[in-house]
């Protein structure tokens, strides 16, 4: 077997320590590598999940709420996942294939300057409505209920996912809300649940095309990367098709987590 790299030594070394220390038999490092390899472990880093996130919560609101509205949804019963981002500039590295004892670099910049998008992607047919701000605030968000409104004109009533940010629930949503003849029905997630917003996985996926392992000279190059994306996001379809679908992983408590 090929020498391990350090990281990977030390770790299958705590391993061989844990072994040893627990059922008194000694391995080495490099077989003890191919020992979890062959019991089907990979090695590979944990997925960070907000501390708060509730896998039963999240899984009772898919089963009872936002997997009917999916089923409900067409043309006439418009449904959209509703969520802003906020990409910086700066670099975005991201794992690749390097050969071993090479280090590839990627130049940064100072991160202090964003493009702030204000996006809902629509179910089932995926399309995709993003407006730009200087920042996302109540305002931000009536003027993209209005968006939306325009594009249904015929709907008795658009529901919108989302989350439960300030400016979601602000006194001046409320009220835009409440005007007589409001089409908008806001449908909150619960609490930690950004993996139950459909939209995060196309954010997810556009910085992977566009972001990851990319150095942009100018804003405005970047900012152009940005927006070539949504220009020419049709010809991601066969990707997005795969990637934006009903299934979704609840993430937060202990069962979720394999033995």
């Amino acid at each position: 077997m090929p020498e391990l790299d350090a990281h990977l030594y030390m770790t299958a070394k705590w391993v061989c320590d844990f072994v040893r220390r627990t059922f008194d038999v000694v391995y080495t490092p490099n077989a003890m590598t191919k020992l979890l390899k062959r019991l089907g472990f990979v090695y590979k880093k944990p997925k960070c999940v907000p501390a708060k996130a509730d896998a039963a919560v999240q899984e009772q609101f898919a089963n009872e709420t936002l997997l009917p509205l999916m089923a409900q949804a067409n043309a006439d019963n418009p449904l959209y996942f509703v969520d802003g981002m906020h990409p910086s500039y700066t670099g975005h590295p991201a794992f690749g294939w390097i050969r071993r004892g090479v280090t590839r670099e990627l130049k940064s910049n100072h991160g202090r300057v964003n493009v702030n998008i204000n996006g809902a992607l629509s179910w089932p047919d995926r399309a995709v409505v993003h407006l730009q701000a200087d920042k996302i605030t109540s305002a931000a968000m009536i003027t993209l209920f209005e968006t939306l409104a325009a594009r249904h004109p015929t709907a008795s009533a658009i529901k919108v996912v989302l989350d439960n940010a300030s400016y979601n629930r602000s006194a001046a949503v409320k009220d835009y809300l409440a005007r007589e003849g409001c089409r908008i029905q806001l449908v909150y997630l619960p609490a930690y649940s950004p993996n139950l917003n459909l939209i995060e996985r196309l954010w997810w996926f556009l910085k992977k095309t566009k972001l990851w392992n990319e150095h942009y000279q100018r804003f405005a190059d970047f900012k152009a990367a940005i927006d070539d994306f949504f220009r020419d996001i049709g010809s991601y379809r066969k990707q997005l098709t795969s990637l934006l679908t009903d299934r979704f992983r609840f993430i937060g408590a202990p069962k979720s987590q394999p033995p």
